[in-house]
């Protein structure tokens, strides 16, 4: 299993257990949020880079989170 694969599983995991937290949009602000916490810079980086792909295996959730984690890393940029 390649370091994507598992980030991919990582990501929806995180998305599926953090389901019954409410909406999607409130899930994956929450999967973002946890990302932002507990993932090294270079997992997150490597996240958002894998998005930008066309197949990759994310649930619609946790695309939604990769999003919402790549908007954050842009604001606090600019």
């Amino acid at each position: 299993m390649s370091t994507n694969d598992r980030l991919v599983k990582m990501i929806n995991q995180i998305a599926l257990n953090m389901a019954a937290n409410g909406s999607d949009t409130a899930v994956a602000d929450q999967v973002a949020q946890h990302l932002e916490k507990f993932w090294s810079p270079a997992m997150k980086n490597q996240i958002v880079q894998l998005a930008e792909s066309a197949d990759t295996g994310f649930s619609s959730v946790a695309s939604l989170a990769v999003q919402t984690l790549k908007t954050r890393q842009q604001d606090k940029i600019v």
